[in-house]
């Protein structure tokens, strides 16, 4: 186990018709999730959300906003016992050409918030996520 929090972007990406891009991660035993990553020595936490959203994705990314910093706690889901905390970034896509890397991401989707929550099997930060959104953001 790490000693210390780790700090990791992630991104709520919406297309132009206001769905939102999920992916399916063996590292989160196969649950959807939004893409990002580990803030690395260096960077900044905006730096790291459109470099690991291009690796994961080959998504670009415009009108990059941080909406909240979450305690992660120590999630049960996660590959190995880490301690994260959560930068949550909402954003546009800026492209629509998806290359999943097929390490982080195996399956993706672009779906309303709305329905992801009723019918995909989220892994809990990512459904508080999007709840947040939709009640602090709607019409972004």
């Amino acid at each position: 186990m790490t000693e210390y929090a780790v700090p990791a972007t992630g991104a709520l990406i919406l297309n132009d018709e206001d769905q939102i891009f999920l992916m399916k991660s063996p590292k989160w035993e196969n649950q959807w999730l939004v893409p990002g990553g580990k803030v690395e020595k260096g960077d900044s936490m905006h730096e790291t959300v459109r470099k690991e959203i291009k690796e994961e994705t080959n998504l670009d990314l415009e009108d990059v906003k941080f909406m909240e910093a979450v305690d992660g706690g120590n999630p049960d889901d996660f590959e190995r016992d880490t301690h994260f905390i959560f930068l949550n970034f909402v954003c546009r896509a800026a492209t629509n050409e998806v290359e999943l890397d097929q390490r982080e991401a195996v399956e993706y989707v672009w779906i309303e918030p709305e329905k992801a929550l009723e019918e995909l099997k989220l892994n809990d930060g990512t459904a508080d996520f999007i709840e947040t959104y939709l009640e602090v953001n709607p019409d972004f």
